[in-house]
Formats: structure tokens, sequence, C-alpha cells
């Protein structure tokens, strides 16, 4: 059995590792700190390339000229840009609503300091037929919904496993009005901060 290895502190990630790379037969001693190493392996192996590949690559645009570790380091750099560009594009408050939306049971998104964010049209129906019994056109002003748990310890519990929802039990309350009921919860795909979609279980 293979023991998962910890993580690399700030001070190796910083430290200089020399590394022997052949190119087209020819050995180069390259000497980069480890997370540029780390970060050039990962875009070997997302591309289905060799370590040498990327380094070949840099020889060539560099023509001769310019320093090889500077642009290996110009590379990585850059594709840790690129990566996290794209997840910033798929962690927005857009996404989540579009993930709500398209839930065909009563969800929202709720944030730590209990504001709706999101919700769908099915949700809307469950607040009218189980709260304000009327047919509105939009949840009525004051809707205060809460769980049976904190949030931050519901937080923990989806981050302790991943990608597995939580049941939870929900109180929402408009006008003096109450219902209750139980709901399965995610941890919406957002990097600034925690939010909390709920899918209401009939």
């Amino acid at each position: 059995m293979n023991e998962t290895q910890p993580p690399p502190s700030d001070e190796d990630l910083s430290a200089l590792r020399f590394r022997v790379v052949t190119v087209g037969g020819q050995r180069r001693g390259i000497k980069l700190e480890e997370i540029y190493w780390q970060c050039l392996g990962e875009l070997a192996e997302r591309q289905g390339r060799r370590l040498a590949d990327i380094v070949a690559a840099c020889e060539r645009e560099l023509e001769g000229e310019g320093n090889l570790t500077a642009r290996l380091r110009y590379v990585a750099t850059r594709y840790l840009r690129d990566e996290l560009r794209t997840a910033k594009d798929r962690s927005n408050l857009a996404v989540v609503a579009g993930q709500v939306r398209a839930s065909p049971s009563p969800a929202f998104a709720l944030t730590g300091n209990k504001h709706i964010i999101a919700y769908n049209p099915a949700f809307l129906s469950f607040v009218q037929s189980r709260v304000l019994r009327s047919q509105q056109p939009q949840p009525a002003r004051g809707l205060r919904l809460s769980f049976d748990v904190q949030f931050v310890d519901l937080v923990r519990r989806l981050k302790t496993a991943p990608g597995e929802p939580q049941p939870a039990g929900f109180t929402i309350g408009v006008q003096g009005q109450v219902t209750r009921g139980k709901l399965n919860a995610a941890l919406a795909p957002l990097a600034d901060q925690d939010v909390i979609i709920g899918f209401i279980l009939a």
C-alpha cells in the first residue's frame, strides 16, 4: 500500500533543485525552484508530453538567445495563471445560480450571513404553497431561512467529504408563518466564500 505523502512545505517549494534533462541527445543541467519543477511536471502530464519536450520547446523559442531557466519559470507561471483563470471562470455566482436553476427540485444557495443569493422556480412554488399559501409572484420580503446545524459546521462536514452531499434540516419563516423540512446540502464551487446549495427533499 502506498502511503500518501504530505504536501511540500513552503520552504521545500522554494528550495533550488538541480536536475539533468536529456534534450535531443544532449544532457542539460538545470537548476530551478521546486515549485517550478512541480508546475512544469503538471503541465507535461496535462499535455501528454515529457518534461524534456517542454525544455526542448523553450530552447527553440529562445533560438540561442536568452536564459533557459527564466523561460522555464515563465512557462510554469503562465500555466498557473491559465489554471487560475479557468478556476475563476468556473467558480462565480452566475455558475452557482445556473446550478440552482437547473435543479428540478426546490433549490437555493445560501451564504454564511443567511442571505439567499439564488433560487429556482420550484423553490418559489414551495414557499408559496407551504408558507405564504398564496400565488404571489415572488417570495415576500423578510423571508428567513436557517439550518438545524450551524452554517460553519455544515460547511466543515462538506469539506471533510468532498463531493458527498450532507443531510440537514431547515426552517423557513415568512410573515410569522413557518415551515420545516429536510434537504441535501452541497458546497457551491466558489473560491472566495463558502456558499451552500440546498436541495429540498419532497
